[in-house]
């Protein structure tokens, strides 16, 4: 083969010649929709998020102020580390009895498979992408990365010459999860419902070498023609994303912005100039026709151009994650196109109010043209002089302040913003007025509650990533796997999974859950507040309500329970008690470790006995109001009783209005009396 030799459909057969046109027809109709209708959508998204300024400095004088406010950028880092807070909670349950003696081993295996495809960061990516664009997407496959390479010999570094000896390993053997930028996959748009599309293409721009690494069943004839026929087309169609990078415009606030047209910017100038050529790579599959083929400068490099989908799930490999789901439409609706035209507005009081004082410190000047005066005196400066032989001959244009009102428009603006995401001050760490710790429970469970369908869409994604993960490992599972499972008592197990245990039918369901800020404190209070109404109750009891109450704390009871002989069992303390003969008790310096809630606790109980340090059982058992009187309380309380008889709990926290609202509310807590 000649190594100019150029890549010709007609030298293979009619089939591949067909094939070659519909990729062609298929790529075009794909391309057109993402060009007229989504690209334009990811730019205004992108540059909303990240408070870009260009498109106002490219059209407003240099004078003229520049802001933008990244107000939609907070609310979208507001929701993301809630919905973030830990990963998912992966739950497996057997179709039969056989099938569920295995799903705490297919649970685990779906736990190990994230941890070791790196779920985490593409989760944090995924929901990015959703918030931001409407739309955010994952990518599942089997990966085997074997590579041949030299490997040192020598265990000791100090020795003058190395051995090293040539080898082959494999590092990397199962399944992945992986983001997909939303400017690099197009679909078929006549088709709304996922599993009904009927092409998929993924775009790539990659070097030599990595489209050879990542496609290693290439066919080496027909990739080296792909080499051959140039370098295709390179255009960045997220070129956005490096617009916003030149931030010098921005500061100096010039009408002359850099565009995507300067070479210097140019992605295509990047890739066309750089050491190692780049190439433009479609990973295309078809669901409905069976068929997968990888397309590099428009040449199919595998063996017969395509084949069959190499997965049993037969499905197509990408899952869409949509944020607010639109009827009628495949894409999502992100928060940046929600608050589009409140931030615009937003941006444009800020703005206006910085020119107002702009003027109204470098006035404007009415000047006689026979009075001879130098334009640059005319500038605002301390206790400067204009000289004119004219009496008249210059008067400056006072122009009148910023009226009051002014900054009311700034607030309901945001209040509009507000009603629109969902996301409240509170949770974005911003007190207002003098809430109660209710009004302040409810507005971050609202909150909670508008995200909570995109937390939905999340774990339907996931639970379609953990059947396709347990479908290939039956597919492509070649030796048993030995790992680690931990029990909900805490005991840690070694099983082995062979391939026999993937067989079977299961239901997947992944639980994202979420986190609102200050939702556990104020949990905590109330639950204190509860423990000291139900506690004397005759029908109540006693060590299922502390079970209860010490879960918010992750205690467990029986850790702090004492056994038949009323010692406390071994191995069981609580952390921070020590056995001191038959009373065990806690020592100063075990109550600083505890943590200020707890500590308050077996202090307040500690006031009957007159120790300084109590018995560590008063925290086990209730006071007896007919023999000791009232219960312990703290000194100088308001409520001698030391509990809520008046039949309403009192969840109410006031805050002040020169106070952090989270201190108010950690102080409430420490003092479970008030």
């Amino acid at each position: 083969m000649s190594t100019n030799e150029i890549y010709n459909p007609s030298n293979y057969s009619k089939k591949e010649q067909e094939l070659v046109r519909l990729f062609y027809r298929q790529k075009r109709d794909a391309k057109l929709y993402f060009i007229n209708y989504i690209k334009p959508r990811l730019d205004r998204s992108y540059k909303l998020y990240i408070a870009d300024n260009t498109d106002r400095g490219r059209e407003i004088k240099k004078w003229q102020a520049n802001i933008a406010v990244p107000y939609i950028h907070a609310v979208v880092e507001t929701l993301k580390p809630r919905i973030l807070d830990a990963r998912p909670d992966f739950s497996v349950q057997g179709r039969n009895e056989d099938d569920q003696n295995n799903a705490n081993k297919i649970q685990s295996l779906c736990d190990y498979s994230w941890e070791v495809s790196e779920g985490d960061k593409v989760a944090e990516l995924v929901t990015s992408s959703s918030l931001i664009y409407g739309m955010g997407y994952i990518q599942v496959g089997w990966k085997k990365d074997v590579r041949k390479g030299k490997f040192l010999k020598t265990n000791n570094l100090l020795d003058k010459k190395y051995e090293w000896k040539e080898e082959e390993r494999t590092f990397y053997d199962g399944p992945f999860m992986e983001w997909v930028d939303n400017y690099s996959l197009w679909y078929d748009w006549h088709n709304i419902k996922e599993e009904e599309k009927q092409y998929w293409f993924k775009r790539l721009v990659l070097p030599k070498e990595v489209i050879k690494r990542r496609y290693p069943m290439a066919d080496k004839k027909r990739l080296e023609l792909a080499f051959n026929g140039g370098i295709g087309d390179l255009t960045n169609y997220g070129s956005v994303k490096m617009e916003v990078k030149d931030t010098h415009s921005k500061i100096l606030k010039s009408n002359m912005s850099t565009t995507s047209s300067s070479p210097m910017t140019s992605v295509e100038y990047l890739y066309k100039n750089a050491d190692s050529r780049m190439y433009e790579v479609f990973e295309w599959i078809r669901p409905f026709d069976d068929e997968y083929a990888v397309m590099v400068n428009n040449v199919p490099i595998l063996k017969g151009a395509s084949i069959p989908n190499p997965y049993d799930f037969k499905q197509s490999m990408f899952i869409g994650v949509p944020y607010l789901r639109v009827p009628g439409e495949y894409e999502g609706y992100g928060l940046p196109m929600i608050l589009e035209n409140p931030q615009i507005m937003l941006n444009m009081i800020k703005n206006q109010r910085l020119d107002a004082m702009t003027l109204n410190i470098h006035n404007m000047w009415i000047v006689n043209p026979l009075a001879n005066i130098d334009k640059k005196e005319l500038v605002a400066r301390p206790f400067g002089i204009i000289y004119s032989p004219i009496p008249d001959g210059a008067r400056e244009i006072r122009m009148s302040d910023i009226k009051p009102s002014a900054y009311k428009e700034e607030e309901l603006l945001k209040g509009d913003m507000r009603y629109s995401s969902g996301v409240d001050d509170f949770s974005m760490g911003v007190g207002g007025g003098t809430p109660s710790a209710t009004e302040v429970r409810h507005l971050r469970e609202s909150t909670l509650e508008r995200v909570r369908l995109f937390i939905n869409h999340l774990g339907e994604a996931y639970s379609k990533v953990m059947r396709f993960y347990i479908s290939m490992y039956r597919q492509f599972y070649s030796k048993e796997m030995i790992i680690r499972i931990t029990g909900k008592d805490g005991e840690v197990k070694f099983p082995i999974i062979q391939k026999d245990d993937l067989e079977g039918e299961y239901d997947f369901k992944a639980t994202v859950i979420p986190s609102i800020a200050g939702q556990n404190d104020i949990k905590k209070k109330q639950d204190m507040d509860l423990f000291q109404l139900l506690m004397n109750l005759p029908f109540i009891d006693l060590k299922k309500l502390t079970s209860k109450i010490l879960y918010d704390w992750n205690w467990n009871v029986q850790a702090i329970s004492k056994d038949e002989n009323g010692q406390l069992n071994a191995g069981q303390g609580a952390e921070g008690v020590q056995s001191i003969g038959a009373e065990p008790v806690a020592s100063s310096e075990d109550l600083n470790n505890l943590d200020p809630v707890s500590a308050q606790v077996v202090k307040n109980l500690s006031q009957e006995t007159g120790k300084e340090i109590p018995p560590i059982e008063q925290m086990k058992t209730p006071v007896n109001l007919l023999q000791n009187g009232a219960p312990p309380t703290v000194p100088e309380t308001t409520n001698p009783r030391g509990l809520n008889r008046s039949g309403k709990v009192n969840t109410n926290i006031p805050i002040k209005a020169n106070s952090n609202p989270e201190s108010n509310l950690e102080n409430r807590v420490n003092n479970i009396q008030s």
